[in-house]
């Protein structure tokens, strides 16, 4: 008995300890185990092909496409949202809604199209991410499983790949179908080439193999596709454009919007301000289709790409890893390459492409010598290349002396307030001169006492009292004197658009941009939204203020030529897009406080003070945008960042902050129905201000509310521009009511 009972407890021993390797294994391999497999992919394809043939059809079946939506489809779906933190469900259901209920089904069937692609395309990216991350640690037969997964995936897209490459004509004002990259096939000779590495019969250079391949099948053959779909679908938006095929025209935009989605990330993070052109060409009216922009923007966020790629050879800690960044060099490169050809000639791309090789059978010798050469050639060319670019960039050209110089003293305090030991002396010595000239200019204006509030601060500092707070005082009070000045200069052209020079306006124009360079880094931050208990704050997704702000720069100085009618209707426009993404970098600036002070205030009552003064200080910044239309609110706001630290409710100054925006956003839904038909130009200046102040507490609604009610939003307020544009009552009734039925939800949400 006593034999069987220790027989018993071995083997009850052995299966815990094997059910912890399988429970670790597991967790170590999450993708793998939660992942679809082959046959989940499978009948995902089948049924998107399924929703291809329905929207095909003359009378699109909404609940027929919810059905075939549901089920594997979505499951996939969910699982690529998870993975990479997207929302694609919620974009698509939004869509299938869009379609059930009649409003434009063709847009809303590309939608769903060009979506479930994206998916597809996020899967082949997952899985040979995995395949070469999990490399090493996993067996032969479990990265086969991960590869037939990706090619299941491909079959979806894999009609797509196979398209010609679309280039710029030799004029560069059309876009024309170039040669076939054969990409598919590339692909599939990857596949071949990965798959022989997966036997692991030399597992040093099969590692080689795989992290060289993934960019092969990654970028060279996926992203080269959806890059030369955006371009031929903006083609065909300008052929239906000419063709007075309005309704062709904006298919063929949709189409090009959201393929634009599946390669967004690959062109804003090196060419932020370009990629916000490229959407809202996309997203427009077709009248501003420039094609050598958007081919130049594209190619500038690829040619960071690549560059970036290069760079990494360097800090790469082996040869794979010097193997796999070079290849990254070449494929990026491989996406621009006809342009390059077209912008600087043949005989430099075929040195470029020389070079290029150089780098990767250096890369695989491992010779760092011939690398830097290759390097040095490819950097050349590629200098030589982005000189041509047609980018968008804001280029000042006036004398603005007096603001750049206070700027400058604005930044050297920024450093002097950086310092271990705080020189008060030196922090008064930047302070006097063009900043505090400037800063009394300000006080005249707007009969504000900055410059009392900033010199009482300075003295504290030197006299050593509550340093951590007078500097404070110091740099917020300063950045609020730029954020008037923006305010002060763009306005001052609005109104005098008419009667000033082309020149005058300029000047004004660029001291507001030279104003707006101090204050650039606060624009820059992330979104801070609720937690999910609503008790404090945290990071959400970056908003791109800073580029939204920069974009509306350069748009709006290109009006100050007063060559088009519509000119003077772009700059208010620009200036909505300038002052109020200003303010919402602000309000994120508050809430940035907010989080801080409930983070310390029971460990460290000086620190959360310390935050409690700048989240004061950012509010009197932007107070005007809330009083108005929520004053009970406002004082609370007041209150609670200047009283006791206790006090501080991360929700109720939300709450009073979304309250304040939605009376702004309900006074210009009063004018876009009081203008609507009668004067275009103010009925979509108002559209754009709803939109704009909207996007301050969109991420909060979203919380409360959920994405796909957040998506419907979106979609309503593209709607109500494009309404406004063509004077459809319909349509902006429809948007209209759909705008006012959430936020009255999301309000009812506000307790």
């Amino acid at each position: 008995m006593m034999f069987l009972s220790k027989k018993l407890m071995i083997s009850i021993r052995k299966l815990l300890i094997m059910s912890l390797i399988v429970f670790t294994l597991m967790i170590n391999n999450t993708s793998v185990f939660a992942a679809a497999d082959v046959q989940a992919i499978q009948n995902a394809v089948t049924a998107y092909q399924t929703i291809g043939t329905l929207r095909r059809e003359t009378l699109i079946n909404g609940d027929a496409i919810a059905n075939a939506y549901a089920g594997a489809l979505q499951t996939l779906v969910q699982e690529v949202d998870t993975a990479n933190n997207l929302k694609l469900d919620s974009d698509v259901l939004a869509a299938i809604d869009e379609i059930k209920s009649g409003n434009e089904p063709a847009l809303a069937g590309q939608v769903v199209d060009k979506t479930l692609q994206r998916v597809f395309y996020q899967v082949v990216f997952n899985r040979m991410s995995d395949i070469r991350n999990l490399f090493e640690s996993t067996s032969t037969e479990v990265l086969n499983q991960m590869l037939d997964e990706m090619i299941a995936s491909f079959q979806a897209i894999s009609g797509n790949v196979a398209r010609a490459n679309q280039v710029l004509s030799a004029d560069k004002q059309s876009i024309v179908e170039g040669s076939n990259p054969g990409a598919d096939i590339a692909f599939n000779e990857s596949v071949a080439r990965i798959r022989t590495a997966l036997n692991k019969s030399n597992p040093e250079e099969d590692a080689g193999v795989v992290a060289v391949e993934r960019y092969v099948t990654r970028i060279s053959s996926l992203a080269r596709a959806y890059y030369n779909a955006v371009l031929r679908e903006v083609a065909g938006a300008i052929e239906s454009k000419n063709n007075a095929d309005v309704e062709g025209m904006r298919v063929e935009l949709k189409e090009g919007e959201v393929f634009y989605r599946t390669i967004e990330s690959l062109v804003a993070r090196d060419n932020p301000v370009g990629n916000l052109l490229i959407k809202a060409r996309l997203a427009g009216d077709g009248s501003d289709l420039v094609v050598d922009e958007i081919v130049s923007d594209l190619n500038k966020g690829m040619l960071g790409r690549s560059r970036g790629e290069m760079a990494n050879i360097a800090t790469a800690e082996n040869r794979v890893g010097r193997m796999a960044e070079a290849s990254g060099t070449v494929e990026f490169a491989k996406i621009f390459m006809p342009d390059l050809e077209l912008r600087l000639g043949a005989t430099v791309r075929g040195n470029l492409e020389t070079a290029l090789n150089d780098l990767n059978s250096a890369a695989k010798a491992d010779d760092a010598a011939k690398s830097a050469a290759a390097q040095a050639t490819i950097t050349t060319i590629f200098d030589s290349y982005e000189a041509e670019l047609n980018l968008t960039e804001y280029d000042a050209t006036t004398e603005t002396a007096l603001i750049d110089n206070a700027v400058a003293s604005f930044k050297t305090i920024g450093e002097l307030r950086a310092e271990t030991t705080i020189n008060g002396a030196a922090i008064e010595a930047a302070y006097a001169g063009e900043l505090q000239q400037l800063t009394q200019l300000v006080d005249q204006v707007y009969g504000s006492t900055i410059d009392a509030d900033v010199s009482a601060a300075i003295e504290s500092v030197k006299a050593g009292n509550e340093i951590p707070f007078s500097l404070q005082i110091i740099d917020k009070s300063l950045q609020r004197v730029f954020a008037l000045v923006v305010y002060n200069r763009t306005t001052l052209v609005i109104e005098n658009f008419d009667s000033l020079s082309t020149d005058d306006l300029v000047l004004e124009w660029d001291r507001a941009n030279s104003a707006y360079g101090a204050i650039a880094g606060t624009a820059a931050r992330v979104n801070k939204v609720l937690t999910e208990d609503k008790q404090t704050l945290q990071d959400g997704s970056n908003p791109d203020l800073d580029d939204q702000i920069t974009l509306a720069f350069v748009q709006g100085r290109e009006a100050l030529s007063k060559a088009n009618s519509d000119d003077s209707f772009n700059v208010v426009i620009a200036r909505e897009n300038i002052i109020v993404p200003l303010a919402r970098s602000f309000l994120i600036g508050v809430l940035r406080e907010v989080e801080g002070i409930i983070a310390s205030r029971n460990t460290d009552a000086i620190d959360a003070r310390e935050k409690q003064i700048e989240g004061e200080f950012f509010y009197r910044i932007v107070e005007s945008f809330i009083a108005p239309d929520n004053p009970v609110g406002n004082d609370l706001i007041k209150a609670q960042l200047t009283g006791d630290l206790a006090n501080v409710v991360a929700n109720e100054i939300v709450i009073e902050i979304s309250k304040g925006i939605i009376g702004q956003v309900n006074r210009n839904i009063d004018i876009i129905e009081s203008t609507f038909g009668i004067d275009r130009n103010q009925a979509l200046v108002a559209v754009e201000r709803v939109s704009l102040y909207i996007n301050i507490f969109l991420p909060d609604l979203e919380l409360r509310l959920g994405t796909l009610e957040r998506v419907k939003v979106q979609n309503a307020l593209q709607d109500l521009r494009e309404a406004s544009e063509t004077d459809d009552v319909s349509k902006a009734l429809t948007a209209g009511s759909t705008l006012t039925g959430i936020i009255a939800a999301y309000e009812n949400e506000l307790i």
